[in-house]
């Protein structure tokens, strides 16, 4: 008996194959309708679906014969999975050096003939095999040759299927997770932040002379911060319930208040120039995403600039179809290498800010998203020590619904 070869992607073969969740699962009819269609094509008394372990093979379908598991080392199978030129065909193992002294063929079931097509995913990973057995010689014509392959890649449609269900059904259990979460977030912060906008409402009304003209101020933009905070975490929670607000949830923004509200966001950083450059006056979309988008590219332009002087540019402007945007800075830019990646949840550019802080990876993942929802996109221009430019566009027709 000549032992197969290892695998020559091994440890991927074997991760790809887990990602499945298909091992010791139970037997289901769509696997055993395979099974039993390919050994009446055949004319063969057993038919396995099986996958390939790291020490052992394992069936997930058997017909005529029935065998849960086998050492790896012992089978057929483990030749298949790396064979690239199509069906695996032994038409009598007692001829062939690799199999006549095999213990499945000198002992029971007493294997001479077996056929097989492997089992592989869109990149080419083979994780298991569709297999036809047969106790005396045989073989096979070229169409029972070709429906193997067609079962097999059957099979490997039901993993795809019974994998993208299973992945659906786990970010619905996390999403109401998170909306239970919200929830909770949101009774926790609308507490202290009543108590902020009230004690600053009696600071405005009983202590307005003690305050002076700059502490009026101070407590006015507290005031007003308050506020919009109030709103926000109100439209985050109704965003979080039903994505669909983003397309049938729209209002006229007035440009210049929305500039406004940005510089009070963060006026009590004196280094900031932050300005809206547009010739509209007012735009229709989703108040709460836009809201959130701009927050998160500016708050990064802020966080990690290295500048005395932080300069942010916003644009707008407009076509027939979108809304077009690009929110600049005068920072130290990112390297193109990075570029692909941050937009990707839990990833950063740098390790930390310059307050020393550590950025999650969660921002620009988010804007990514709700642009994306917006049926928009969005790309970086930028260079090491130039600054960035975030460039995207949201769709106008958002709105349409809502009319």
């Amino acid at each position: 008996m000549i032992t197969a070869p290892n695998y020559v992607n091994e440890e991927e073969r074997l991760k790809t194959l887990r990602s499945y969740k298909i091992l010791d699962t139970p037997n289901e009819v769509q696997y055993d309708s395979l099974t039993q269609i390919a050994a009446e094509i055949c004319e063969t008394p057993i038919s396995f679906i099986n996958f390939v372990d790291k020490d052992r093979v394992w069936s997930k379908s058997n017909y005529g014969l029935e065998v849960t598991e086998a050492p790896r080392a012992d089978t057929f199978c483990t030749h298949v999975i790396d064979f690239k030129n199509g069906a695996f065909v032994i038409p009598d193992a007692n001829k062939d050096n690799r199999f006549k002294n095999n213990p499945f063929v000198l002992n029971f079931p007493n294997i001479v003939f077996y056929a097989s097509y492997p089992i592989t995913n869109k990149k080419g990973i083979a994780i298991g095999n569709l297999c036809v057995v047969d106790t005396i010689p045989r073989e096979l014509t070229k169409t029972q040759l070709n429906l193997i392959k067609v079962l097999a890649n059957q099979a490997m449609n039901l993993l795809e299927c019974h994998k993208n269900r299973r992945i659906k059904k786990e970010l619905e259990e996390k999403n109401i997770e998170l909306e239970k979460f919200a929830y909770v977030a949101a009774h926790d912060l609308k507490s202290p932040l009543n108590n902020i906008y009230s004690l600053s409402c009696i600071l405005a009304d009983m202590y307005t002379d003690k305050l002076g003209k700059e502490g009026v101020t101070i407590v006015n933009h507290i005031i007003s911060s308050s506020n919009n905070l109030k709103k926000l975490i109100n439209d985050v929670l109704d965003y979080s319930k039903d994505a669909s607000i983003l397309k049938n949830s729209c209002s006229d923004i007035n440009i210049l208040n929305l500039q406004n509200e940005l510089i009070d966001l963060f006026c009590c950083d004196k280094s900031i120039s932050l300005k809206i450059e547009s010739d509209l006056k007012n735009i229709k979309t989703n108040y709460t995403a836009l809201n959130q988008i701009l927050q998160n590219l500016v708050d990064n332009a802020i966080k990690y600039n290295d500048k005395e002087t932080i300069k942010i540019n916003i644009g707008i402007s407009e076509d027939k179809e979108k809304y077009h945007f690009y929110v600049k800075d005068n920072g130290p830019g990112i390297s193109s290498n990075k570029q692909e990646k941050i937009f990707t949840i839990f990833e950063t550019a740098t390790c930390k800010d310059k307050f020393g802080n550590s950025g999650h990876g969660i921002g620009l993942a988010t804007v990514k998203k709700l642009i994306e929802q917006m049926d928009g996109t969005i790309t970086i221009q930028s260079t090491k020590n130039s600054g960035s430019t975030f460039i995207f566009n949201i769709s106008k027709k958002l709105h349409k619904s809502a009319l």
